[in-house]
């Protein structure tokens, strides 16, 4: 019962449960401990439902699954548990905003909230319930024309409900009106095909690293195109092989419009709209420390807010965005400044307009940083006239090297087969490098075989700065076309005169103009995971904190022997959404220091608590010099376990 003191016996059964018992989740990987002073954390994988099943008669058989272990509270004599204070405050502001076969739910935010609890139902539907940590969540798989009640509850850090705020809505078409005007291009991605650059006319070619950036298999249900970010570093970049034109004759003032429904700039991701003077694949920078092409315009949605352009003005703070909704973008162009709007809200405005008329539209996307993530781009577009799509196919190809070589360097012998080559009418080597220090981006080379290749920036004006994304293309001659000539070119490798080791490779491949024969066998086209969209709810992520009597974090691992520590455990679940749009509830955690338990807390008065901060002081009185660990685990309501590890050292 909540508040008893459990007997040594039952410390003793409590401890055996948490490490031998319980059911094994399958796909979680066994858990790794992170030894480190501080704070730690650790992202806390899928989890499985457990159902009580009658009990099996006797016999030979499988050994009956055990219910989730339940967290009963309790706390050491050196131990201070905090206590639930009053419920949350009810949600307000609640609006549905509907689209086919989906509603999309936000609301303003309530007091003493740490997450929310969402119900929905129809006529004739089942409904659902969810638990968040945004206010602003996707409800997917409705019928059109249906009437669905929806609830929303703030849920607090120990899972005490607040009265809902009820509103109600139908799934349908909702306000196309920015679909409008969209001529230059509009792609609702129904499939994969207009990003598979191994056959003609494809619309965008689709640029990430190998392995990392993957397209993946659509669930039923799932709306949009899933990109599978599978490193939790990497960004994957669209980039529209038709340029965006602008109008100089229409009334309104507006020159040119982009705009992009996706779900990626949702908690801890980010979506990048780039209008870039010329075909480049990426712009920017790695690192931080390269620029922009001159007369690039950037548009940015990310956790810290919304900007535009290089002397972009914050306007306003863009609206909630959870995990795996759907949110409308959009840059507009006008004869005074450009500016980003989200849901048809300008958000960021610039006061700069570019001097360019032509230019290539790049939209990036990316996950939460340090985790696998799914993000969807449901619908892309621009206004302006529709140019001819080229007519191309791509094929990657391995450089000898990533370095880009100064042109005195020797180089390895490594190289390709020339057979994507031999069918094709016209071909050219493109590259995209980070710049160094000192490298002359004017003169850049591709050395294929005996051959050099000038290999000139894709902008009029390539940035020069170290740190910074430049795209080059070289035409591969005429020689090398055809079915004359040895089967392999060696070497293939960059030369850029001045180029220093901070010069690499980022990506390479052959843009092909096959001939109208035979076909040019490529094997370019994004390369397709098995991944399924995850199906179960994952735990809050769990961070650690060592502070000082005041709860202030510690400048040193090392604490005097007397006094007390004050150990916070933090959990967060905004990240953790990105699985299924939805959270498993935390029914409570265990403290554990030197491989016993001293404090247990339950956070799941009414529902799992879907994150919290818990300040919990021990004390340091009579603890032995040296070195002690402190571990925290984390039950959740169906059973999923995580934890977290620090250490401290008593001086």
């Amino acid at each position: 019962m909540n508040g008893a003191t459990p007997t040594r016996s039952q410390l003793h059964n409590n401890v055996s449960q948490t490490v031998t018992g319980g059911p094994r989740v399958r796909g979680v990987r066994p858990r790794n401990r992170l030894l480190a002073w501080g704070s730690a954390a650790i992202f806390i994988g899928a989890a499985v439902l457990v159902l009580r099943a009658p009990q099996p008669p006797p016999g030979p058989g499988p050994a009956p699954i055990p219910p989730p272990e339940r967290v009963s509270r309790f706390a050491a004599d050196d131990v201070v548990l905090p206590d639930p204070g009053a419920p949350p405050d009810t949600p307000r502001d609640l609006k549905v905003r509907p689209s086919p076969g989906r509603l999309v739910v936000s609301w303003a935010g309530a007091a003493r909230a740490t997450g929310y609890q969402v119900r929905w139902s129809g006529a004739g539907h089942p409904g659902g319930i969810r638990l968040v940590a945004t206010r602003d969540t996707q409800l997917d798989g409705l019928s059109d024309g249906q009437e669905y009640r929806i609830e929303v509850r703030a849920v607090d850090g120990f899972g005490q409900l607040s009265a809902p705020e009820v509103a109600k809505g139908n799934p349908g078409p909702g306000d196309t009106s920015w679909r409008g005007g969209l001529s230059g291009l509009l792609d609702d991605f129904p499939d994969d095909s207009t990003l598979r650059a191994d056959t003609v006319g494809s619309l965008w070619h689709l640029s990430g690293y190998r392995g990392c950036v993957d397209l993946g298999a659509r669930a039923t249900g799932e709306v949009g195109l899933p990109i599978d970010l599978g490193c939790g570093a990497d960004e994957a970049v669209l980039r529209a092989r038709r340029p965006i034109v602008l109008d100089e004759s229409t009334r309104d003032g507006v020159l040119g419009r982009v705009a992009v429904l996706a779900d990626a700039a949702g908690p801890g991701g980010r979506l990048k709209v780039d209008l870039v003077p010329g075909p480049a694949d990426r712009v920017g920078s790695l690192d931080g420390t390269g620029t922009l092409p001159p007369g690039t315009v950037r548009a940015v949605v990310d956790d810290s807010g919304a900007s535009v352009g290089e002397r972009g003005a914050f306007v306003a703070t863009p609206g909630p965005r959870g995990a795996g909704a759907l949110h409308l973008f959009e840059v507009r162009v006008t004869r005074t400044e450009v500016t980003l709007s989200q849901d048809g809200r300008v958000v960021a405005s610039s006061p700069v307009v570019p001097s360019w008329r032509t230019a290539w539209v790049l939209v990036g996307v990316r996950g939460p940083e340090g985790r696998r993530a799914r993000v969807h781009i449901a619908s892309a577009g621009f206004t302006g006239a529709a140019t001819p799509i080229p007519q191309v196919v791509e094929t990657p190809v391995n450089l000898a090297t990533r370095q880009v070589l100064d042109p005195s360097t020797s180089a390895p012998s490594a190289g390709i087969l020339r057979r994507p080559l031999v069918n094709a009418l016209s071909a050219r080597m493109v590259v995209t490098l980070v710049v160094s220090a000192g490298m002359d981006v004017s003169r850049v080379q591709i050395q294929l075989g005996t051959a050099l290749l000038p290999a000139p920036p894709v902008v009029p004006t390539p940035p020069t700065a170290p740190g910074s994304v430049l795209t080059v293309a070289a035409e591969i001659p005429q020689a090398l076309l055809g079915g004359n000539g040895s089967d392999s070119l060696s070497p293939l490798v960059v030369r850029a005169p001045g180029a220093g080791p901070g010069a690499l490779v980022q990506e390479s491949y052959l843009e092909l103009v096959p001939g109208p024969v035979a076909t040019v066998r490529t094997t370019t086209q994004p390369a397709r995971t098995d991944r399924q969209r995850p199906t179960v709810d994952a735990l809050p992520a769990a961070r650690l904190v060592l502070g000082d009597s005041a709860g202030r974090p510690l400048p040193s691992p090392v604490v005097p022997a007397q006094g007390r520590l004050v150990l916070t455990v933090a959990l967060s679940g905004a990240a953790a959404q990105w699985d299924t749009g939805g959270l498993e509830g935390v029914q409570g955690f265990q403290l554990w220091v030197d491989g016993r338990m001293t404090a247990s807390l339950p956070t799941a008065t009414n529902t799992g608590a879907p994150g919290g901060q818990y300040a919990i002081p021990v004390g340091l009185t009579g603890r032995a010099v040296g070195e002690h660990t402190v571990e925290v685990r984390v039950i959740g309501t169906s059973g999923a376990r995580g934890s977290v590890l620090s250490q401290f050292t008593v001086a």
